[in-house]
């Protein structure tokens, strides 16, 4: 049975090589409407698109602008492929998901974290990832971020080949991290249910990103940590990177792992990817208040994004992770439909920015790149229907 071809060791992303296949996303976008193909001409939205149609036990990848050396920010994507490494390396020391976890202090950042205010129990890495995909919780990721330390994140994707750069955490209620912190695993203690307490000691992290990327200089000025204006390109160089590429290949290793050669996946057991399936595909109205009131579709742009009820139809499942930050929108998604027997990958990047400058606040989000995400899956998932 041909499976599809992945040689992930060299970074070889698998697209359909007919002149026929690789026409066919240029055929689906051409049907979008008028204010839809407007913003996909418009060059200063970086637009890169990657629609991955599912045929018997392979994947063919059709894609728009997609350059994977060329920078955009990633925002909280990277919390996906953080989220299966933290289940890799439960599975590499035999840790559960509901072992509990301590994150210690450290002389760089102190802080001691044992309890998840928001499920009322300790820290487990069950809950942590629950946080990520439905909410996109920030200080979840950076407790497994602590955890993990990046050298481990990114030798791990490297090592599959990908160009994978995530070097630093994320805000917690606009208050950033001293740099240095990002440099350092966290001491933590994992408590496991059969009484046992492993330990991890603080340690340097040195990973050293070797790949050239384009454009990491940006705009025409900026709002400084001190709320300074400052009239120069914004410098994204220390910043997380995942091309799109790398992102989807991530996703459809995770939630797709029997369309890939076994020693080219996760290779994660049957119950790590049951709960996969099970927290990627969870709405916020499965959690505890107050998150329990948001919408279905509050991190669901593709399909879903414009939607002013934000409901998604029982037949619609969506595995996913999106990030928003620095006018950048993206979206990389399995979608579902039961009630049509569909399903396929579709991964975006949108950058709404008009006035150039970051961190003013100050992006067309709603005006723009939602509405264009949310036609894009609406255009896929109408192909995907009606093929």
């Amino acid at each position: 049975m041909q499976k599809i071809l992945r040689i992930l060791a060299v970074s070889m992303f698998v697209i359909s090589c007919s002149a026929e296949e690789n026409n066919k996303l240029d055929f689906i976008l051409s049907s979008g409407s008028r204010n839809f193909k407007s913003t996909l001409q418009n060059p200063t939205h970086e637009i890169q698109i990657i629609y991955g149609e599912i045929v018997g036990d392979s994947i063919i990848h059709h894609t728009y602008g997609v350059n994977e050396k060329a920078f955009f920010y990633p925002a909280s994507t990277v919390k996906m492929p953080v989220a299966f490494a933290a289940l890799k390396r439960a599975e590499e020391h035999n840790i559960s998901i509901d072992d509990a976890l301590v994150i210690d202090s450290t002389e760089i950042y102190p802080r001691n974290v044992h309890f998840d205010s928001l499920f009322q129990d300790s820290l487990r890495l069950r809950n942590l990832i629950t946080k990520i995909f439905t909410v996109s919780d920030n200080a979840a990721y950076n407790y497994l971020y602590g955890w993990l330390g990046k050298d481990y994140i990114n030798e791990l994707y490297n090592g599959f080949g990908m160009q994978t750069r995530i070097q630093h955490q994320l805000s917690e209620n606009a208050f950033g991290f001293d740099p240095r912190s990002n440099n350092y695993s966290r001491k933590s203690r994992i408590i496991t249910g059969r009484g046992d307490t492993l330990y991890q000691s603080e340690t340097r992290q040195e990973f050293n990103y070797k790949h050239d990327i384009s454009d990491q200089q940006k705009g025409i000025g900026y709002i400084d940590s001190l709320g300074n204006l400052t009239n120069n390109a914004f410098d994204f160089s220390k910043k997380n990177f995942v091309p799109l590429e790398d992102l989807l290949t991530t996703l459809e290793m995770a939630v797709r792992p029997d369309l890939f050669e076994q020693n080219s996946t996760f290779n994660f057991s049957q119950e790590h990817n049951e709960f996969i399936h099970e927290v990627m595909g969870m709405l916020p109205d499965e959690l505890p208040y107050p998150y329990d009131s948001l919408p279905d579709n509050y991190v669901k742009f593709l399909m879903f994004g414009n939607e002013e009820n934000g409901s998604i139809p029982d037949n619609i499942n969506i595995f996913n992770k999106v990030g928003w930050a620095y006018g950048y929108l993206i979206d990389v998604a399995y979608i579902q439909d039961n009630e049509n027997y569909i399903s396929f990958f579709l991964a975006a990047v949108i950058h709404v920015n008009e006035n150039k400058m970051y961190n003013d606040g100050n992006y067309e989000y709603e005006q723009i790149g939602l509405p264009f995400l949310d036609e894009l899956g609406d255009l896929i998932h109408s192909y995907d229907s009606n093929k």
